[in-house]
């Protein structure tokens, strides 16, 4: 099992500069992933790490957390957190999409 580690960044801060991204990366926060993506994340699972916090669209990866890149994808990288596999928005370390 996974160690606990720190927080998702939420709360005002986070949401304001979800916002931001937002209206830059519009198209990439909460839109369906590929196929090839989904199948990949999916099926090779990785260590998971257990924060405090939701998993939310928007919310922020704390540096301590590892992600994991997606082959021939270099939009995305993954990681399991609080049991939920989730893609993240390397450049800025942000939850894009939740594996429901």
């Amino acid at each position: 099992s996974g160690a606990a580690m720190g927080a998702l960044i939420a709360g005002p801060v986070g949401a304001l500069a979800g916002a931001a991204i937002g209206s830059v990366a519009g198209a990439e926060a909460n839109a369906e992933p590929t196929t090839e993506v989904t199948t990949y994340v999916t099926s090779n699972t990785v260590e998971p790490v257990y924060l405090d916090g939701e998993v939310v669209i928007g919310a922020g990866v704390p540096d301590e957390v590892t992600l994991y890149e997606v082959p021939e994808q270099p939009a995305y990288r993954y990681a399991q957190i609080n049991g939920q596999t989730v893609l993240i928005n390397p450049e800025n370390r942000t939850v894009m999409y939740i594996y429901r």
